[in-house]
């Protein structure tokens, strides 16, 4: 039987590499976000390369609409086999920690942590019956290494990691595998790094492709032997 992943927070980096390296090993792929314009046209380009593919509007802030977007995932395609939740919150969004305040670090642990869990939730029973499967995870460096700029996001991405980590425990003697890449710089999506773009941060600041992000993923989940992967470093600015 064909296995399904279900990329959440899907977009043109990280979710489309994820969702190619999958296909690419005959995956059917499933890509869950609020664009539905943006989804299309990632559901197009993975068609033009034979991927077995279908878009589902979810919202990570609505918990009903994740759910019924995953009960929909499996109703189209079978199964869950795998999922990669990686949604990202804009830079609008981010607080310097004397800026923090009770709605904003609502808002990032909700948009990762609770999203997280009612992900997991929603198909952690059936892979609970078939002893199988990957949950993966994608978030900044600032889960192990908050910094200064993006604190509020640093903090909700560390509790995501502590949950990963519990999580895998826990689910290990099940054959159920709970992983985590961490991304310490900027992801490009083309061929080379943008250079202009890279004079507006830190000199020094590590590039990393979403091919390479998306390579990682595959290798967690088919090897299953290191479930905290850091890509680049941490650093604090």
């Amino acid at each position: 039987m064909v296995k399904t992943i279900a990329i959440i927070g899907a977009g043109p980096g990280v979710g489309f590499a994820v969702a190619k390296r999958f296909g690419k090993e005959g995956y059917n792929v499933a890509l869950l976000a609020r664009s539905e314009e943006k989804l299309n046209d990632l559901v197009k380009q993975l068609e033009a390369q034979e991927i077995s593919v279908a878009s589902f509007y979810a919202d990570v802030l609505d918990r009903n609409s994740l759910k019924d977007a995953l009960v929909a995932v499996k109703k189209h395609f079978g199964s869950i086999d795998v999922i990669e939740f990686s949604p990202t919150p804009s830079m609008e969004t981010m607080r310097t920690p004397r800026n923090i305040d009770v709605e904003n670090a609502a808002f990032h642990l909700d948009f990762q942590l609770l999203s997280a869990i009612t992900v997991v939730q929603a198909v952690l029973p059936d892979m609970l019956s078939k002893k199988e499967g990957s949950l993966l995870f994608t978030t900044a460096s600032s889960a192990q290494k908050p910094t200064s700029l993006t604190a509020s996001f640093g903090i909700a991405a560390g509790a995501l990691l502590n949950y990963i980590r519990v999580l895998n425990n826990d689910l290990l003697s099940e054959n159920i595998f709970a992983g985590i890449v961490s991304i310490g710089g900027l992801v490009y999506n083309t061929s080379e790094p943008d250079q202009e773009l890279l004079k507006h941060f830190p000199q020094g600041m590590p590039v990393i492709s979403s091919k390479e992000v998306a390579e990682t993923h595959w290798k967690m989940h088919s090897e299953k032997k290191e479930n905290e992967i850091i890509l680049g470093k941490t650093f604090a600015f």
